[in-house]
């Protein structure tokens, strides 16, 4: 730093110090495989590390933003007073205060875009620098030092100084707070400042003080300090600043937020604890999902995750302070932690048992007894639960167990972790009730079952087959890393023939999606070879596996090894159709040896059998699958079913709660061909048709099942736009091989949608009109709006401007539905260029996005993270969701739940691309 830096006695260092971030406990582990006693099978299993190099945990990063709180109506029109004031020289300071966090932060970017006329300076405050003096000021101000004249030269010394700039002493508060006003002050002149400070309950104390100087003395001044943090002792430091409080959201609105934002099966208990627990907080109550498992959400199936995150405000409580706690009321807090859905009544029943009140975690502020019993904190569950002794955790579940009436398998789950040793009656009711428990909790609590079942069990030929199940069970729901740890259990003395087979196809399938290329796709062949004489079943599964593999990994050298394992699988399976797998396996089989047109009668028979009403936890393995193929014989009716299938039986993770080959591909191992088809549709959306061109090209050449008809739409459009005659009527010659054979609406709509934006005058309209009609039967509202948008622009250009406004108004409004936010925006543009006022007249679209804010929405609609909006548009990930919240505002909508509507119902299932 200019000047030096310096470090006073009291540890004092400038604001150069790298910011930290909490780090979860560490975990404990059960003792290798093949070791006969379970020391403490409450704890994961040690895995075999080398077989899995990479991390493949499940992933909850791309979990969307918290939808942003609102504030009370009147304490807005008070924000309005104060924005006047400053603009017209008078302003002053107001808190926005949360009473259990986060959400404070969020409300502050409405306050932003309303400051629209201010130059806004705008700061986080984080814990890990609570200590260190001045250093959110630092962030604040420090650049504004830089090149500022107008400031005397006793208070720039005196700032430079604070900010560790100047080898001399630190300035105390009294001399830093008149320097800042004058600096603010002095920028104010030319336009009005606004101060915004996000989660000021972590403000440095000196900071602090200075802040609620300014806002005192800002009364005479072009100034706006607003301060935004949760309800603590540390916020108490701006008593005197006026507070405005955020309204807190009801019950039926979280719920069906929560459904919006986690789309996977939740248990009702479970869901409705955490709904108490986030007390009316919708932005707590995302945040708190981060880090949970599958199964544990789903049912609470699985053993409690260590987490901590920047949300906890109870930083005494969290590291384990609750040692003034007596014995009794500790393991009362650990039976409350250790109970996934706040029953009070079982809770109650605890007392009872260990002989003690809950008074004093109450008086203590740990725990809330009400409807539910629920936590000050999630990272307060986890903690209390995992700063206790195993002994103590598997007491705890025992006594659980025992006052657990009504609910069998959450009674066995307790009894499971209670186990001290192998027992294998218990192992056999855990792996009897893994299906009950699939019903409820999806594949991630069968998979967390059968582990339970697997580590208790004393045989170990018994215990490697239930690892393998599990283990299956595991990489379904998208656990990789589970899933290969479930291996190691699998050693070589409890191997025979059929086992040690098994074993090398699961290992296959995990390679599969950790590596990409021919490689894995060859193993998969090899283990479903072994497999053929010795469980012809299983066989069957590992050629599907293969033959996946091979389709979405291959390239122009690969062509030979496809043509080679579509042969052995038909051959394998065609005497053997009764399973819905085997049906897949030959209409995959048939399509790579005889082409599209004759695998779609196998297909759709697959599809079929995939949509009766009942099916074992191995046939809904393929459910994924079965919607993509759904998609890619253009079934709209079928796809829409096993879409909602899909998500019901919890299949797959967080991220990939969508059709797909199977879980794990859509996070970690296919290269994107779905998104590219994405970017297609954007960039037809905005008028860029040679990159539209590019992006659909490289779909075309994927041949991806449930992708490749829909970017071939794409590419006609794009190639018409653009003027390559030739190009569009080459795709839809393709197309049309696709859409004759499957003969549906959805097919054909498409198929005259291609016809009419090549068709001659005289015959365009026809085409247009059949679209719509056919489009509009398939309930695919995005593909519809489509069809109408491209008939209304036709329309518009012929000069029949009342014609064309009602076919653009119906695209606006189905593209509001489903949150096509790109075409929302197109279709405004031609409605502007009829004559009509969009702003009163399109839905969803009462004001005009900047291309930011279009850009930054339709990246968060295809599904990507802030993070990765940010590195797509070489933007800070705070710039990203300051500008999507600015979108929301717009477009009318609170979360991007809505705007995720269409990923959500489409996905990787080869849908319409509606933006």
């Amino acid at each position: 730093m200019p000047g030096g830096t310096s470090t006073s006695d009291d540890g004092w260092r400038p604001f150069s110090a790298a910011r930290s971030c909490f780090r979860v406990l560490p975990g404990e582990g059960l003792p290798g495989p093949g070791v006969p006693p379970v020391a403490d099978p409450g704890l994961d299993p040690v895995g075999d590390a080398q077989d899995c190099p990479m991390d493949v945990g499940p992933d909850t990063a791309g979990l969307p933003a918290a939808p942003r709180p609102r504030l009370n109506g009147p304490d807005e029109n008070r924000f309005e007073e104060l924005k006047r004031g400053a603009t017209a020289g008078s302003g002053g300071g107001i808190r926005i205060v949360d009473n259990r966090g986060i959400g404070s932060s969020s409300a502050l970017d409405p306050v932003i875009d309303k400051a629209a006329n201010f130059r806004v300076l705008r700061v986080r405050a984080v814990a890990a620098e609570q200590e260190i003096p001045f250093a959110a000021l630092h962030l604040l101000c420090g650049e504004l030092l830089e090149g500022c004249a107008l400031l005397p030269a006793v208070h720039l010394a005196t700032l430079r100084a604070a900010f560790g700039l100047l080898d001399e002493p630190r300035p105390s508060v009294g001399a830093v707070a008149p320097a800042v006003l004058e600096l603010l002050s002095g920028i104010a002149q030319g336009q009005p400042v606004c101060v915004a400070v996000d989660d000021a309950q972590w403000l440095d104390e000196p900071t602090a003080e200075v802040l609620a100087f300014v806002a005192a003395q800002a009364t005479h001044r072009p100034l706006m300090i607003v301060i935004a943090g949760t309800h603590t002792p540390r916020l108490d430091r701006f008593g005197q600043v006026p507070a405005m409080r955020m309204r807190p959201i009801d019950r039926g609105e979280l719920r069906g937020q929560l459904r919006a934002v986690w789309p996977g099966l939740v248990d009702d208990a479970v869901a409705e604890r955490m709904l108490a627990e986030s007390g009316g907080n919708l932005c707590m109550l995302v945040e708190s999902l981060r880090g949970y498992p599958a199964a544990e959400l789903a049912g609470g199936f699985v053993i409690p995750s260590p987490r901590r995150s920047r949300s906890c405000s109870y930083e005494g409580a969290c590291p384990g302070g609750d040692g003034h706690l007596t014995a009794a009321s500790r393991r009362l807090l650990l039976a409350a932690a250790a109970d996934p859905t706040g029953d009070v009544l079982l809770f109650e029943r605890m007392t009872a048992e260990l002989g003690v009140g809950s008074e004093t975690l109450v008086a203590a502020h740990l725990v809330e007894v009400g409807d539910h019993v629920t936590f000050a904190c999630p990272e307060l569950r986890s903690v209390s639960y995992h700063s206790a002794a195993p002994a103590e955790r598997r007491l705890i579940h025992r006594k659980l167990a025992q006052h657990t009436v009504g609910d069998p398998t959450r009674r066995l789950w307790h009894l499971g972790l209670a186990a001290a040793a192998q027992d294998d009656a218990l192992a056999d009711d855990l792996e009897t009730h893994a299906d009950l428990a699939q019903l409820r909790g999806g594949t991630a609590a069968r998979a967390a079952f059968l582990e339970r079942a697997a580590l208790l069990t004393s045989d170990p030929a018994g215990r490697a087959d239930r690892a393998l199940a599990a283990s299956a069970a595991m990489y379904d729901h998208g656990d990789l890393a589970g899933a290969q740890r479930l291996l190691a259990i699998v050693t070589p003395e409890s191997q025979d023939a059929v086992r040690a087979a098994r074993r090398s196809w699961h290992a296959a399938r995990i390679k599969s999606v950790v590596r990409s290329g021919a490689d894995p796709a060859r193993q998969l062949l090899e283990a479903a070879r072994r497999l053929l004489p010795l469980d012809p079943a299983d066989a069957r599964e590992a050629y599907l596996d293969a033959l996946l593999t091979a389709i979405f990994a291959a390239g122009p050298t690969d062509r030979a090894l496809l043509f080679v394992m579509a042969t052995e699988a038909r051959a394998a399976v065609c005497e053997q159709r009764r399973r819905p797998a085997d049906q897949l396996l030959f209409g995959l089989a048939t399509r790579v040896l005889d082409g599209y047109a004759r695998s779609v009668a196998p297909l759709r028979a697959a599809i079929s059998a995939f949509r009766e009403p009942s099916l074992d936890p191995r046939v809904a393995r393929w459910l994924g699958l079965a919607g993509l193929l759904a998609a890619d014989v253009w079934d709209s009716q079928a796809w829409r079913d096993l879409v909602q299938r899909y998500a019901e039986t919890g299949q797959g993770t967080r991220r990939d709660n969508l059709p797909s080959p199977f879980p794990a591909w859509a996070g970690h191992h296919d290269t994107g061909i779905a998104e590219v088809v994405t970017a297609a549709a954007l960039h037809n959306a905005a008028g860029q048709y040679g990159l539209a061109v590019e992006a659909a090209h490289k779909a075309v050449r994927s041949e991806r099942p449930g992708v490749t008809g829909e970017a071939l739409i794409e590419l006609v459009e794009a190639a018409v736009r653009a003027g390559d005659q030739r190009l569009a009527a080459e795709t839809a010659a393709q197309l049309v091989q696709r859409t004759t054979p499957a003969g549906s609406d959805w097919a054909l709509g498409v198929q005259a949608t291609a016809e009419a934006l090549l068709a001659k005058e005289q015959n365009a309209e026809a085409a247009y009109r059949e679209a719509v009609e056919r489009l509009g039967r398939t309930g695919l509202l995005d593909r519809l709006g489509r069809a109408e948008l491209l008939y209304g622009e036709w329309l518009r250009r012929r000069n029949r401007r009342v014609e064309a406004r009602a076919q653009l108004r119906a695209a606006s409004r189905h593209f509001g539905e489903v949150g096509a936010v790109a075409f929302i925006e197109r279709a405004r543009r031609e409605l502007l260029a009829t004559g009509e006022n969009t702003r009163q007249q399109t839905d969803g679209s009462r004001r005009q996005l900047t291309p930011q804010e279009t850009q930054v929405a339709s990246l968060a609609q295809a599904g990507l993270s802030n993070a990765e909006i940010a590195a797509q548009l070489a933007i800070s990930p705070r710039t990203a969701e300051y500008h999507l919240y600015k979108a929301f505002a717009k477009l009318g909508v609170r979360s991007r739940a809505k705007l995720q509507r269409l990923r959500d119902l489409c996905g990787q299932a080869g849908t319409p691309a509606g933006s």
